[in-house]
């Protein structure tokens, strides 16, 4: 299962009428945030399965109506995931949109707001969980939790009821937007204390859950699992991205 996900920036190469036939081989679209709403109704219409999206902070997930400047929406054909659990293509995603809150405005919560949202997102969890056996496979957000991936600025800092959620359900991988990513050798992704994939997913990225579930299931035996990211999460082949599979920003 191989997931396209994207935040914050358009890239050319997923904003092109030769998507998804200009990219390697994906199952899903997951968005994490500051995607405008009409580039997100422009991949419903090129997909077989609904992109799955969080709004950003920036909130430019809305489409105004051309008719009615007042009215808007958000975009169709997509499935927004905040504060709930989705299944998409077999993968439970559970989402939050927004930032930690730097100043007036909408998408942008406290701290304490984040984990509400967090707590919320309880008893869909643990019904997936009894149902499924498992309670989540993604966690999906716009913020970066604190740690590496988390800004050196106040507006870009990280939320830490995040890496609460790590501790309590242990997502495969976690992927978020919001801080951008810059220079050839940015940190794309790294592995959390409890075994969780950050992944920022600035532009786009390509993810691989199937060495996230099989090296889950050796720990789960026992064994001790050292995973390389750089395996499991990049592009290859795609002109405009770096040979070690990181992609070029």
């Amino acid at each position: 299962m191989r997931i396209l996900a994207i935040a914050d920036a358009v890239s050319p190469l997923v904003y092109s009428e030769r998507f998804p036939r200009n990219l390697p081989p994906f199952d899903i679209v997951l968005s994490a945030g500051d995607m405008p709403g009409h580039v997100l109704e422009f991949l419903a219409t090129k997909l077989r399965v609904a992109p799955v999206y969080v709004l950003g902070n920036h909130g430019n997930g809305w489409i105004r109506s051309a008719d009615e400047p007042d009215e808007v929406r958000l975009p169709g054909g997509c499935v927004n995931a905040h504060r709930r659990v989705v299944e998409v293509g077999g993968v439970l995603v559970a989402g939050i949109e927004g930032s930690a809150r730097y100043r007036p405005g909408p998408h942008q919560y406290s701290q304490l707001g984040m984990q509400r949202h967090v707590l919320g997102l309880t008893p869909q969890l643990l019904l997936r969980r009894w149902r499924r056996g498992r309670a989540v496979d993604v966690l999906l957000t716009h913020a970066a939790p604190r740690g590496p991936h988390e800004g050196s600025d106040y507006a870009h800092r990280g939320v830490a009821a995040f890496n609460a959620f790590h501790r309590r359900w242990r997502p495969l991988v976690h992927i978020h937007g919001h801080v951008h990513l810059s220079g050839a050798n940015a940190p794309r992704s790294y592995m959390s204390p409890e075994g969780v994939l950050v992944v920022n997913a600035f532009e786009f990225t390509i993810v691989d859950l199937e060495p996230l579930r099989a090296a889950r299931a050796r720990r789960l035996a026992g064994e001790v699992v050292d995973l390389d990211p750089r395996h499991i999460v990049g592009v290859r082949g795609v002109a405009g991205t770096t040979k070690d599979g990181e992609d070029g920003t």
